[in-house]
């Protein structure tokens, strides 16, 4: 077990593992910006946790409720990721969530400064390259559009259930909307799922503009599309159904 506590500019460390006491030292830290991608490289000159573990800081400034995915992702390790608040305290941790042995962490968050990730390795002796993504929605720009229900977050599944007083297209099927935070040229997969009616799924732009849409790309009656988006900035991945008046539960997956 490690936990990491902060206190100023240097970091106290403290563990189950690598006897001894606590150490303080200067990390390595910088800077990465909303829906963005940085790049390291872990060495054995790295500051390094108390079970002898390397790691590198990266700090963003981030306001309370404000959704966020962190990626920690490397060829060369098992990634382990760390989510510090403003204050030091630990928010979050991670060692395989994201695809393969990658980190991932999805977390709101619960107060408004600046916040630190720690880029780390599931065990000590571990170096080598990586790559750490942060995104997240921004924050005031929650839509108001007709049949929003909420954010989602790459990697994150919601329920919902349609009922008569949901929202409709133009046909008069109804549909529930989330918004989706998203880079330009980033390839997502979004899955509507359902046991009750034959499910739909539409990409619409921020104004509401078709991009993408499908009826029975996934298993049985479900529908799944995957498309590349052409611009960084908000969208709305919709739960929709194929016959007017259908009602019932769904799942929408977005990965």
């Amino acid at each position: 077990m490690r936990r990491v506590v902060w206190a100023g500019v240097a970091v106290t460390l403290i563990g189950c593992a690598g006897g001894g006491g606590a150490r303080r030292v200067s990390p390595r830290i910088g800077t990465v910006a909303m829906n963005s991608e940085v790049s390291g490289i872990l060495s054995s000159s790295d500051p390094r946790l108390n079970d002898g573990s390397v790691y590198q800081a990266w700090r963003f400034r981030g306001t309370q409720g404000q959704f966020v995915q962190i990626d920690v992702m490397s060829d060369a390790f098992d990634a382990f990721a760390i989510l510090q608040g403003p204050n030091g305290n630990e928010i979050a941790r991670d060692d395989d969530n994201g695809d393969g042995t990658n980190a991932r962490i999805s977390v709101a968050l619960p107060v408004t400064g600046q916040y630190r990730i720690i880029a780390n390795t599931f065990r000590d002796r571990q170096f080598g390259p990586y790559r750490l993504r942060l995104t997240g929605n921004v924050p005031g720009a929650r839509a108001v559009a007709a049949g929003t229900m909420g954010t989602i977050l790459r990697g994150q599944m919601v329920t919902g259930r349609l009922t008569l007083n949901d929202a409709r297209l133009a046909d008069n099927s109804l549909y529930q909307a989330w918004a989706y935070y998203g880079t330009a040229g980033e390839t997502i997969t979004l899955d509507v799922v359902s046991g009750e009616f034959d499910a739909y799924a539409v990409i619409q732009d921020a104004s509401g503009n078709v991009l993408a849409r499908d009826d029975d790309s996934g298993d049985d009656t479900n529908a799944r599309i995957t498309y590349t988006l052409p611009y960084t900035g908000q969208y709305r991945l919709i739960a929709n159904t194929y016959r007017p008046g259908a009602v019932g539960t769904y799942t929408l997956m977005v990965r």
